[in-house]
């Protein structure tokens, strides 16, 4: 009777067993999407536009920081930097037509200034900004190609970058 028992019991939980099994499929979604948990701060504080309001020039990381001229003619967009000639994440090719300060680019951003921008936030780390590629390279804190072009701690520059994150779209 204890034999008979313990088999039925058997019998009876293998089935359970495999529907349990079945029941519990892991659903696959596939890979995200490759601009998930992307920092994507403002367009207009990229390029040097008016602000929101209609006020004052703000931000520039354009002119103000990449197109800067960091002595003896060194800018992060020459060809053998980050300009249309070079091979690392961040290449730069200088837009055509409007430049600020000079001018409004529109927004949403087109050819150049939009490969640009894209390029430029992908190296930003938008819940740690000091962990940026944007400011760690050219602000010393990791090495860089281009050696140290400011202080990544007091600079305008780093303020420059800092500021761009909870800028106003």
């Amino acid at each position: 009777m204890r034999r008979a028992r313990i088999i039925w019991l058997a019998a009876a939980a293998v089935p359970a067993l495999v529907l349990a099994g079945a029941g519990c499929e892991t659903v696959n979604l596939g890979n995200p999407p490759a601009d998930i948990n992307a920092c994507r701060p403002s367009q207009n504080y990229y390029v040097g536009n008016a602000s929101a309001d209609g006020g004052a020039l703000y931000g520039g990381i354009w002119q103000n920081l990449l197109d800067k001229d960091y002595g003896g003619g060194k800018k992060c967009t020459n060809d053998a930097c980050h300009g249309a000639a070079s091979t690392n994440s961040l290449k730069l090719m200088m837009p055509t037509g409007c430049i600020p300060p000079g001018c409004t680019v529109p927004i949403p951003l087109t050819q150049e200034w939009a490969a640009n921008y894209r390029a430029t936030a992908e190296q930003m780390n938008c819940s740690n900004v000091t962990a940026s590629r944007l400011l760690a390279l050219p602000g010393g804190l990791v090495s860089h190609g281009g050696q140290k072009l400011f202080d990544a701690s007091n600079s305008a520059e780093a303020d420059l970058i800092i500021g761009w994150v909870g800028a106003f779209p």
